[in-house]
């Protein structure tokens, strides 16, 4: 399906008219930010090409208060950002599921910014893993009684089997009483594997909800109206 005539006009505008920069030095941060944290490389200008698409441009009264549409209605991304799910609490900093949660979206820098949290964790791919506790790195030993198992111990020891096995690999084949166990405090949860492709079409069906263009109108900012504007 081709982009509407219309929309092009409109997006066009934004190479001449310097208001539809404003969001650009927020957007080119967090996504500095994001890339550092979980060493990726992905290119900012996906995040100007959503929200310009999203928007609308300034003219458009969600510019100053919604501009990426997180906490429009029917919006899945603000559910899962405001309840910390698929990741999303990973992904963001405090300060920003603090601001959610506390149902700030109507704030411009807010929703950008839960916008470009969105899109990473949406990008992300996600596994069950063993996670240490950061805030406690001390090295604890339970020693070995009968009936135990690596199942029991991880439970009532604040730590998980994974942990167990890797501090005592010779764990995996078997343990018994005496036996003395080191260990880090640990959790289960969710974890970033890898990442998909920042391709456009990709972005567009784990990101957008409902407008078949999507892809090709982030294709259409990125390769022939940003060139324009980002020399």
């Amino acid at each position: 399906m081709a982009i509407k005539q219309d929309w092009k006009d409109t997006v066009q505008r934004g190479v001449t008219d310097a208001r539809w920069d404003e969001y650009d030095n927020m957007v080119r941060q967090e996504f500095a930010n994001y890339n550092c944290r979980f060493g990726v490389a992905a290119n900012w200008l996906i995040g100007k090409a959503i929200l310009w698409t999203e928007s609308g441009g300034p003219d458009n009264p969600s510019w100053k208060t919604r501009p990426m549409q997180i906490g429009n209605p029917g919006d899945p991304g603000f559910g899962v950002l405001k309840d910390g799910k698929e990741g999303s609490q990973v992904i963001m900093e405090p300060s920003l599921f603090a601001a959610v949660k506390g149902g700030q979206v109507n704030v411009p820098g807010v929703n950008v910014r839960a916008g470009i949290a969105y899109l990473f964790t949406r990008m992300a791919k996600w596994a069950e893993k063993s996670i240490p506790d950061d805030k406690d790195r001390q090295t604890f030993t339970y020693t070995v009684v009968r009936n135990d198992s690596l199942w029991s111990i991880a439970q009532s020891n604040g730590t998980t089997v994974e942990e167990l096995k890797k501090m005592n690999p010779a764990a995996a084949a078997g343990i018994k009483p005496g036996q003395k166990l080191n260990y880090h405090k640990a959790k289960m949860g969710l974890a970033i594997e890898s990442w998909r492709a920042w391709q456009s079409a990709i972005i567009a069906s784990r990101y957008n909800v409902g407008d078949p263009d999507y892809g090709a109108k982030l294709d259409y900012l990125l390769t022939s109206v940003f060139p324009q504007i980002h020399r």
